[in-house]
This record gives structure tokens, sequence and C-alpha cells, in this order.
């Protein structure tokens, strides 16, 4: 497990077809199947208009971002499903702005730097906004469940940097790769499972389990490659 969204590396110049190739060959599942086909028609669109800059769009991503955690605070159903669709909603743009940079050319480190702040200030409220939701309505410590997620994933990141995945390998991953999926899933994979599915279907606390297990398992790969390089 590894990587995040965002702007990430990409041509120095715009691609050839624009919006068209604004998508990273390679992506995660969440990204590739639940987000693309929102993100890659506003891409164009954008693209065309030029409404909004990447950095416009990043700083849109970081506004809905940080509204997720206290309107998950209102440890409410309501507050749950639209926490849930703010979160994708949040990411979606944050989907946007990398491709559009890359359709369009426009990139800078004033801009990856807005992308960085928003995809961590994204997933720090909605860590701190579950954490209290469950703390306001369970009486069985089932916040802490939520703590951990959010201290372990924000590790991960540090210690993995969001690198990306290298070339596919195995047949598997190659059958995969001809749909634009990486073969294991990243940290937007595991941010959807906690942050969106679960409140969605009101099973937090399982999702919390899967996605702690599955950022253990990132950060083991992580530090295994570390030291047996």
């Amino acid at each position: 497990m590894s990587g995040r969204e965002g702007r990430g590396a990409g041509s120095a110049g715009p691609q050839k077809d624009g919006a068209a190739h604004g998508a990273k060959k390679l992506d995660y599942g969440w990204t590739v199947l639940a987000v693309d086909p929102v993100a890659l028609p506003v891409v164009r669109l954008l693209y065309r208009r030029r409404w909004l800059s990447p950095d416009q769009v990043s700083f849109l991503s970081l506004l809905i971002g940080l509204a997720v955690g206290p309107v998950f605070a209102t440890a409410t159903r309501a507050g749950l499903i639209v926490g849930a669709v703010l979160f994708y909603v949040s990411f979606m743009f944050d989907c946007v702005d990398g491709k559009l940079a890359r359709a369009t050319g426009i990139s800078s480190p004033k801009g990856e730097l807005l992308d960085r702040i928003g995809d961590g200030a994204r997933r720090a409220s909605a860590g701190i906004g579950l954490t209290y939701f469950l703390w306001r309505s369970e009486d069985n410590g089932e916040w802490l469940w939520a703590a951990a997620f959010a201290i372990l994933a924000a590790y991960f990141m540090e210690i993995s940097g969001g690198a990306e995945r290298g070339r596919p390998s195995g047949s598997i991953a190659r059958a995969l790769a001809r749909r634009r999926l990486l073969p294991n899933p990243g940290m937007p994979d595991v941010s959807a499972i906690v942050y969106v599915i679960g409140p969605l279907t009101t099973l937090v606390v399982p999702a919390l389990w899967v996605g702690i297990v599955l950022v253990v398992i990132g950060i083991a790969r992580v530090l295994v490659k570390a030291v047996t390089a």
C-alpha cells in the first residue's frame, strides 16, 4: 500500500491531447472506478473553459475537506452521510487539480504544496470528526479506533512519502494495468473505506478495523523494504 492522489510527477508541459490525458496511466482502484467517472468530465470542462486554475481547484478541495470533520462531529446519521459526501467531493477535486495541472502543464512548487496541505487537512479533519462522533455516540471506547487509524495513517504517509508504484509485474498486475488499475490498494482506497463507505453504511467501526489492518500492512512493507534495501 502506498501513495496519495494529487499532482505528483507529470509532464513538464501540457499533454498532447489536453484533458483527455489528464489521468495517470496507473492509479488506485477507488480513484479509477469511483472518482474518475466524475472527475474527468470536470477536468474536460475546466480545460476548455479555464474557469479555475489547478491552484484554485486545490483551494476549493481544501475548503470542502476542512468541513468534513465538523459535519462528522454533529454525531448524527445525517452528519455521517453528509460528511462522507463532502470527503468524496473534496477528494474528487483533489484528483481534478492534479489532472488539470498535467493536462495544461501548469505546475509549481507552490501548487504542489497547496495540494499536500489540502490532502492532509482533509484526512485530519475527517479523523478528528469521526473520533468525536464515536466519542459522543459510543460508551465503550470505540473512538480509540478512529484515533488509532488517524495516527497510523499519518505515520504511514510520513515514512512512505506517498511514493507511486513502479511498473506492474506479473500477469494479474498487467491485466489490471490495462484498465489503469494498480494491483495493490493505496491510501486513497483505505481513506475511502474509512471515511466514505463506513459512514455511508453505518459500519463505521468495522471500516476502521479494515483501514487499520491495511495501514499496518503498509507500514510493515515500508519498514521491511527499508531494512532489506
